[in-house]
C-alpha cells in the first residue's frame, strides 16, 4: 500500500509541476489587442502619431490608408504583440472634425457617406475651404 500511495503522490506532483509551468507560460503570453485613438498630426509617410488614452504613440500607417487617414481622425490601432512594440493603424471610424460633406439618406434616416477632407491644388488634404463647382 505504501508503494501505491507514493506512486500516486509522484504522479500528482508531476501533474502539479506541469500545471505550474503551463500557468506561468500563459501568464506571460501576449495576444493582439485593438485600441482606439485620435491622430495627433497629419501622417508623414508610413508613420503616424496617435493619442491613445492620453499618451502619444508612433504607429505604422499602411500604404493603402495614406490617402484616408489625417489629423483628428478616430483610428483603430492594432497592437500586434500586445506589448506596444508593434502598433499599426488598421482603419478609421470617423473624425473628431465636424463633417464637411455628408450624404444623408432620408429613407434610411441616417448618414450613408461623407468626406472630411479634400485635396487642395498642391495635393495636400485639408478641410479649410470647400468650393463646389
Amino acid at each position: 500500500m505504501a508503494d501505491a500511495k507514493t506512486t500516486n503522490e509522484i504522479q500528482q506532483n508531476f501533474i502539479d509541476s506541469i500545471s505550474t509551468i503551463v500557468d506561468s507560460k500563459l501568464a506571460t503570453a501576449t495576444t493582439p489587442q485593438n485600441k482606439v485613438g485620435i491622430v495627433k498630426q497629419d501622417p508623414s509617410g508610413y508613420k503616424c502619431i496617435v493619442t491613445i488614452n492620453g499618451s502619444d504613440f508612433t504607429c505604422t500607417l499602411p500604404e493603402h490608408l495614406h490617402d484616408w487617414i489625417s489629423k483628428d481622425d478616430i483610428v483603430i490601432v492594432q497592437d500586434l504583440y500586445g506589448n506596444g512594440s508593434n502598433l499599426t493603424i488598421i482603419g478609421s471610424s470617423g473624425s473628431t472634425r465636424s463633417a464637411t460633406l455628408v450624404i444623408h439618406d432620408d429613407e434610411k434616416g441616417h448618414n450613408i457617406s461623407g468626406v472630411t477632407k479634400f485635396e487642395d491644388d498642391d495635393g495636400n488634404l485639408n478641410d479649410d475651404i470647400i468650393v463646389l463647382e
